[in-house]
Order: structure tokens, then C-alpha cells, then sequence
């Protein structure tokens, strides 16, 4: 059975400049001038011009929602509703939700569960949810969503989101042996979510104009443990860009390449998981898998404008090829998504 994404959407909270953040976060009055300005300095680096953010600055050390719309239920809500306008929810059996870091407390039943029972959904097979997959939870999500369309010909949907503000505590003291490590988190990692909605062959005429199939999906694992969080705190090994990219290079991406018989130079779309410019970069090496810097472009531009938003990262680039005003027929493209574990997965597509 054929099976497609329909449509999405995303949800992005209130948008600051990275020097904001660096101020709101690591004010002078608890750092000091010269701390302050080494950290500007060090988020001029990263190359991240602004990031989405959910947390309420003014509360700092405490880690609060600055807007009750912005728990992950009511993104979830909101996702549910939107994506149900043109298909009905009496042809949704099924939701898939992700994530790695939420505001969300009061977690039983869980959150998936939370958001049937708000919505209304009439599921016919128990809500999913899949938490701490790093940046790759979103694929896993996507590779349920297929396999419950393809057994029961209904829809479903899947939603992954991250809200890596809540990430541990600020540390101010600079002599804190966790201090730089925590500094580049802060400064990376921001917040949103995106939903899809995949449906079989048989509910495509819900849709007009243009469809993706989804033709092939790869999930893989790897162990290890560059992306971690230690007493609290999320650390990131400065090493990842080397070892990360090879290994999702050849678990993942190569083995769809191969069994649908297509190139790199085939694919035009690449939703890469956009973790940071230098680990965009090795993709363009030859011996890891030789993208163009065409094709990295829009995970950078991304990156740039939106951070690193772990889960929903690589359906964040989707979601801007999908509204694109462009005629799409015939192309091909790829989600790829990894992160913490290491888990990693790839989804190949064409539009119809």
C-alpha cells in the first residue's frame, strides 16, 4: 500500500536574537563584562542569528513557560486540530509524538494520551509516545505512522517537538568546570514543533495539488555517547562532527540509496537534521557522502535562522520545502535525522 504525507505544520513560540539570549541568559550583573562579552563572541561564532524560544528570561534560574500556549498539550492541540480540518478526525486512527526535552509535568497518562482525549481523536490503535531518541525521534515517529496507514488504511499523525530551554540549570560561576560546556547548549538549542499528517492511497482525494510518498525508510543505532546529559546538565562532545556523519552516513543514508537504486546527485531535496555547520559540512565530503553545498543549503539557512531544534529539526527543513510555491512533481528528497544514542534514521520521498 502507498502511503503519503499530506501536509504540515509547524509551531514556532516568540523569536530572539542570539545577543538577546546571551544577555537575558548570562546577564552582567551575575556574570560580569568580560564573561558577558566572551559569550557574545562564542554565539557570533555558532552562527545562529535567532532562535525560538519558550522560557520566561525573567524568571531565571527557574525554568517557566513564559505563555501557558506554549505547553507542549497545547501544541499538540493545536497541531491535531489543524492537520484534521480537511481529512476529518474520524479518519485519523493514530498519533505519534516525539520529543527529548518538555515543559510538560504532569505526565500521567502521557502526554500522546493527553492530547487524543483533548482533541477527540477516535483512535483505533493505542497514541504513541517516544521520548529521548535524540534528534532522530521524529524518523521513528514517521516509520510508525506508515506502518499503522499501511494496516489499517487510515490516517495518521505525527508530531515531534522539542523544547531544549528547559535543558538542566545555568551555571553563572565561569571557574564551574561544567561552565563552558553548558554555555554552548544554551546558545544552540531552541524550541518548536512540527506535525505531519500520513495517510494511505485511498484518502489522497482529501488533498488537492501536491502529495509525497514516502517510498523507503532506515532506521539504525550506533552506541555512544557524545551527546549526553551529565547531573542534569546536556553536554556535547566537541569531537561529534567527526564521528557522527560517517556512521549515519553509512547506516542509514547509503543502504536507502542503494536499495531504491538512486544517487546522491538524485536527491535534490535534503532534509538533514540541521545539529550545526560543521557537522552540515562533513556531509559534503566525499568519503562520507559528497553533498553539494546546494544541498545542505537549506539546513543551513535553517540552522541559521532557527537553531538547533532536536527533534523536529529535519521536519522543520520538510515542512519549508512542502510550502514551497513551486512545482514539485517528480522530485526526490530525504529526512534524515540523528542525535543522542546514537539513533539515527533516513526517509526517502518523492512528490506525486
Amino acid at each position: 500500500m502507498r502511503v503519503f504525507i499530506g501536509e504540515s505544520v509547524k509551531i514556532i513560540p516568540e523569536i530572539y536574537s542570539s545577543h538577546q539570549i546571551v544577555d537575558n541568559t548570562y546577564p552582567v550583573e551575575k556574570v560580569g563584562k568580560k564573561t558577558n562579552k566572551i559569550i557574545h563572541r562564542f554565539a557570533s561564532s555558532i552562527r545562529i542569528k535567532n532562535r525560538p524560544l519558550v522560557i520566561d528570561f525573567s524568571k531565571l534560574p527557574a525554568h517557566q513557560l513564559k505563555k501557558d500556549e506554549y505547553h507542549p498539550l497545547n501544541w499538540g492541540k493545536t497541531v491535531v486540530e489543524k492537520l484534521s480540518e480537511k481529512i476529518g478526525k474520524e479518519n485519523i486512527g493514530f498519533l505519534s509524538v516525539s520529543y527529548n526535552i518538555s515543559y510538560h509535568e504532569d505526565f500521567l497518562p502521557n502526554l500522546a494520551s493527553q492530547i487524543v482525549m483533548e482533541t477527540g481523536l477516535k483512535v483505533d490503535s493505542f497514541p504513541e509516545e517516544i521520548p529521548y531518541y535524540g534528534c532522530a525521534s521524529a524518523i521513528f515517529s514517521i516509520k510508525s505512522a506508515v506502518e499503522y496507514c499501511k494496516r489499517h488504511n487510515k490516517a495518521a499523525i505525527v508530531f515531534s517537538f522539542d523544547q531544549c530551554s528547559k535543558i538542566g540549570k545555568v551555571i553563572y560561576d565561569p571557574s564551574n568546570p561544567y561552565f563552558k560546556k553548558t554555555v554552548k547548549s544554551y546558545l544552540l538549542f531552541s524550541d518548536g514543533g512540527v506535525g505531519l499528517i500520513v495517510l494511505p492511497e485511498s484518502l489522497i482525494d482529501k488533498y488537492e495539488g501536491k502529495l509525497i510518498e514516502i517510498r523507503d525508510i532506515q532506521l539504525g543505532y550506533h552506541p555512544g555517547k557524545k551527546i549526553k546529559t551529565e547531573h542534569g546538565l546536556f553536554i556535547l562532545d566537541s569531537n561529534i562532527k567527526e564521528a557522527v556523519p560517517p556512521i549515519v552516513s553509512e547506516k542509514v543514508i547509503k543502504p536507502v540509496l542503494s536499495r531504491n537504486n538512486v544517487t546522491v546527485s538524485d536527491i535534490e531535496e535534503w532534509a538533514l537534521h540541521q545539529g550545526g555547520f560543521t557537522i552540515l559540512e562533513k556531509f559534503k565530503e566525499k568519503e562520507i557522502l559528497g553533498l553539494t553545498d546546494r544541498q545542505i543549503e537549506r539546513s543551513r539557512e535553517l540552522f541559521e535562522n532557527y537553531g538547533n531544534m532536536s527533534s523536529p529539526s529535519c521536519l522543520l527543513v520538510l515542512d519549508s520545502f512542502i510550502h514551497e510555491n513551486k512545482e514539485k512533481k517528480g522530485k526526490k528528497g530525504m529526512i534524515v535525522g540523528f542525535g543522542a544514542g546514537y539513533y539515527m534514521g533516513a526517509v526517502f520521498y518523492q512528490w506525486v
